[in-house]
């Protein structure tokens, strides 16, 4: 006999449905600025947060020595190849590591990551070829794998926070520059889609002072979004932290 489920306000089709009022206990997001602007020690704050510790930091880029002496609590896992990140997020998806929160730092080198491992594969299929200059067909399986990864880690359930690098990306036809992630083909636009809030981190001298700043929404020149953004959202949050991004979030600062 076929069993028929019963449709509720709760489920459909085995799947869990709700208000969409309901605010999720967890959120996502992307930072991206120069080097050394301090998307690390931001991101790392998050182990200041009640709601948003214990941290996990996935080291891709080599640089968490800023973290030691003021979030000394994060842990760290050292990424060296791309097949060392698919491990880790599969522990995550088991949840066997009670982790609140996720930083992944950072995308730019993820994608250089995918890139080593695509041509070492590669190249046990043809020696021949120069392993520093992909073709289009790397290029695609390269953009198609960080596509996956980012959706995978971003459906976790906990805190996901991305860094990235910036760059300059100009439009021949219209000669306007956009600063952007650095991430090459289609990602560099298409990341900003896949999470809630993206955000340009900057540097300003201010009263003769350099002061750290936060672009919370798009202007001509700076990609940036905030999904469901507080009235009280500035356009540039002054010396940012993971607390003052979790009071907007959740309501603290409105």
């Amino acid at each position: 006999m076929t069993t028929v489920e019963t449709l509720t306000q709760r489920t459909l089709g085995g799947l869990k449905v709700g208000p969409v009022a309901e605010r999720a206990p967890w959120f996502n997001f992307l930072v991206y600025g120069p080097p050394g602007v301090g998307k690390t020690m931001l991101t790392g704050s998050a182990d200041a947060v009640p709601e948003m510790s214990p941290v996990l930091f996935v080291d891709v880029e080599g640089g968490t020595l800023t973290l030691r002496s003021k979030y000394p609590e994060c842990d760290v896992v050292r990424i060296n190849t791309w097949h060392d990140l698919q491990k880790v997020y599969d522990d995550l998806y088991a949840g066997k590591s009670g982790y609140k929160t996720v930083v992944l730092d950072s995308l730019t080198e993820m994608q250089k990551f995918s890139m080593y491992g695509i041509m070492d594969d590669l190249l046990k299929k043809e020696a021949d070829r120069d392993p520093d200059i992909p073709s289009i067909r790397e290029w695609g399986k390269n953009i198609e794998q960080m596509r996956k990864m980012v959706r995978a880690f971003r459906d976790l359930p906990m805190n996901v926070l991305f860094t990235a690098l910036d760059m300059a990306d100009r439009d021949n036809r219209t000669g306007v520059t956009t600063i952007k992630p650095s991430l090459s083909g289609k990602l560099s636009n298409e990341v900003a889609g896949f999470v809630d809030i993206v955000l340009y981190m900057y540097v300003k001298v201010i009263d003769g002072q350099n002061q750290r700043l936060l672009l919370t929404s798009i202007t001509e020149k700076h990609v940036a979004k905030w999904r469901d953004a507080p009235e009280s959202l500035p356009d540039a949050i002054t010396d940012p932290t993971m607390q003052t991004m979790h009071d907007y979030i959740y309501g603290g600062n409105q």
